[in-house]
């Protein structure tokens, strides 16, 4: 089973966490986007993407 070295800003000292078959974040207790990035995506309209960068429709039924 692989282990990564996790750091958590949150709480002191790096940690290690089982992976299981599933792959965990490296960094924990920060948020991903910072007000300047989502000040640049408000500016420019960029649309949503999925992970491999195509572009998302737009439905209704689904909430953000």
């Amino acid at each position: 089973m692989a282990k990564r070295l996790q750091v958590n800003f949150r709480r002191p000292g790096p940690s290690v966490v089982a992976e299981e078959g599933q792959p965990r974040p490296c960094a924990m207790g920060v948020p991903w986007v910072n007000s300047d990035t989502l000040a640049t995506l408000r500016k420019r309209h960029i649309p949503r993407t999925d992970a491999k960068g195509r572009p998302l429709s737009e439905n209704p039924t689904v909430k953000r």
